[in-house]
């Protein structure tokens, strides 16, 4: 995969600066909470600045 995307802005990790980074996996997860039940496509992201790893919905992030 190792697309390279920008995590939203309304995660603590971009606040602190921390916005840029590749995707390393992708999976699909149901959230019974949603409105439409459908499932989202989640990626995990290795950031560059500090090495760690997050989760966000993919649909969200912005490629760069």
């Amino acid at each position: 995969m190792a697309d390279r995307v920008q995590i939203p802005a309304y995660t603590d990790r971009w606040m602190m600066g921390d916005r840029y980074g590749e995707i390393t996996k992708t999976y699909f997860q149901r959230n019974a909470l949603a409105p439409d039940n459908e499932p989202r496509e989640i990626a995990v992201v290795k950031l560059d600045k500090s090495g760690k790893t997050v989760r966000v919905i993919l649909t969200d992030c912005t490629v760069i």
